[in-house]
């Protein structure tokens, strides 16, 4: 079933080509491994990117969450994951304190990989309306948004925070490597104090801690010539 269309430009030719986004099933195993594979492997931190195990590929394109393919030509050029976690020990609701039945309604935001011909055309942004939309009118038991970024994956740290996700932890996670735990409350607005920000670099996890302990949340990211920068600040009750 087809759930959006819409033009890319590819960089290789400057072609302007039709696409379509579709829901993947267990049928698309192999194409969405393929697809995993051959976009990793040319990340140059690949730290940086949680891939999806074999397991957790047939879990999300079953009835364990929800799995887009971008199509163009017939050819799979972007592909975007929601995972529900249920009572796995990974599910973050965990880090953030959730009851039990609470942690039931969380859902993961995993991986979103686009072909490197075909970036610079928003098909992230595009995927991530078009998943959410698609759990809104399917999944309406879920109420916790939440995902894991590495600070050092810009682009991805930028996404989130275009779907008005707010950091709320830095932890280490997957064995060694630093994480910041991203959330949005799927049934209620999030107000930001403006009065509020502060700036930290990405690189100073122990004062981003000193920060979230002190009731502050991750808002945006910034690059200068001193750096990439975390912007912080205070919630709200309203506007």
């Amino acid at each position: 079933m087809e759930l959006y269309q819409g033009e890319v430009v590819r960089k290789s030719d400057n072609a302007k080509i039709q696409y379509v986004i579709r829901q993947m099933t267990e049928d698309h195993f192999d194409e969405f491994k393929s697809f995993q594979q051959k976009v990793v492997s040319g990340i140059e931190d690949a730290s940086s990117l949680q891939p999806l195990t074999d397991e957790e590929i047939l879990y999300v394109s079953g009835e364990g969450g929800i799995l887009l393919g971008v199509y163009a030509e017939d050819k799979l050029i972007a592909v975007r994951a929601l995972l529900f976690p249920g009572d796995d020990e990974e599910n973050l609701g965990r880090d953030l304190g959730l009851s039990y039945d609470e942690q039931m309604r969380v859902v993961h935001q995993e991986i979103s990989l686009v072909d490197p011909d075909y970036r610079g055309n928003g098909l992230q942004q595009v995927m991530a309306k078009v998943i959410m939309q698609e759990l809104k009118f399917t999944h309406t038991y879920f109420e916790h948004l939440c995902c894991t970024v590495s600070p050092t994956n810009i682009p991805s740290m930028r996404d989130k925070f275009k779907q008005e996700m707010i950091v709320v932890d830095v932890k280490v996670k997957y064995g060694n490597m630093p994480r910041y735990i991203f959330y949005k409350p799927l049934k209620q607005k999030l107000f930001i104090d403006k009065d509020s920000y502060i700036f930290v670099r990405t690189d100073k996890a122990k004062r981003q801690k000193d920060f979230l302990a002190a009731g502050y949340v991750g808002v945006g990211i910034s690059r200068t010539k001193l750096g990439t920068w975390l912007a912080m600040a205070r919630l709200k009750e309203s506007v």
